[in-house]
């Protein structure tokens, strides 16, 4: 009763600030309060009880109209608008103390000829999925990911939304994604359309690389080359061939190129000096926060 209670309350004065004042900062300065909260060094139930109130906080200030062109600069979350400005996404992370991660999101879409937004909460139904490379996926039965960049490819009519995705997963590994995203017949969101070719696996929905949490992965989109490039992904011997754990960098740079509505996999891309920059990986802020709870790097 009294988590209930403390919701409530956080959302009514979050909601009479921002309506009193118009001034969003002030609802972004109690959501960074409350984010702050959420911690590895705080008990599971202090966590679960601030992320149910920062989840429900961040739903009512996405609910209004003005909120869609506020960056919350403060706010060290995943944040990614599209290309086109017609929606953005929210994701962030939460650790339980036995290890696990639990991913949490907001979809956030805007119309522009009347001024208003709509607003769906993204639930990570991914441990449960059988088969992750082909699900088919919606805001209620999404694979979780704390997303940092989004590309948009146009085909035949067709406009195709590719995000790229960090999962902090378990203690031992990580994972980065490649997701793709339509608005369906229905003009519905949805996740997960057969366009991203997999070296010798013909097509999925989506591409998913797990390895060791004490490694890094360069995922990114260069533009120099109109392509999306990343370490190819492998196992340190062959004796750990599947133990994820064990897996990371060997040295060796793979590409997806946009051709006809499809993304097209190619190998062993030449690259000059493809570090440079902190957003090689994944947001540098979202990197502190886990190097500072779980006391290494990504």
């Amino acid at each position: 009763m009294k988590k209930f209670l403390a919701v409530i309350i956080a959302i009514i004065c979050t909601s009479e600030l921002v309506a009193q004042s118009k001034d969003l900062s002030i609802a972004e300065f109690n959501l960074v309060t409350i984010y702050s909260k959420i911690s590895r060094f705080e008990s599971e139930e202090d966590n679960i009880k601030n992320n149910q109130i920062f989840t429900a906080m961040l739903d009512s200030v996405l609910r209004i109209p003005e909120s869609f062109s506020y960056s919350f600069p403060t706010l060290n979350i995943g944040k990614v608008t599209a290309p086109d400005e017609t929606f953005r996404i929210f994701t962030w992370f939460m650790v339980h103390t036995n290890g696990t991660y639990e991913i949490f999101g907001f979809f956030q879409r805007y119309f522009k000829a009347t001024n208003t937004v709509e607003v769906f909460p993204l639930v990570d139904k991914s441990a449960t999925m059988k088969d992750p490379l082909m699900a088919n996926c919606t805001p209620q039965n999404w694979y979780g990911a704390t997303y940092y960049d989004i590309r948009m490819d146009k085909y035949d009519g067709v406009t195709t939304y590719y995000l790229l995705g960090w999962i902090p997963n378990t203690t031992y590994t990580q994972k980065k994604v490649i997701e793709t995203f339509r608005f369906d017949k229905k003009d519905k969101p949805t996740f997960g359309y057969q366009t991203i070719e997999m070296k010798g696996k013909g097509f999925k929905k989506r591409v998913i690389f797990e390895y060791s949490s004490k490694q890094t992965m360069m995922l990114r989109y260069e533009k120099r080359k109109k392509m999306y490039v990343l370490d190819h992904i492998a196992a340190a011997e062959p004796r750990y061939e599947g133990i994820y754990e064990y897996y990371g960098p060997d040295f060796s740079i793979d590409g997806y190129k946009f051709r006809q509505g499809k993304l097209r996999y190619v190998s062993d891309i030449d690259l000059h000096s493809p570090r440079q920059k902190a957003s090689d990986y994944i947001p540098e802020k979202i990197k502190q926060r886990r190097k500072k709870e779980v006391g290494s790097g990504i």
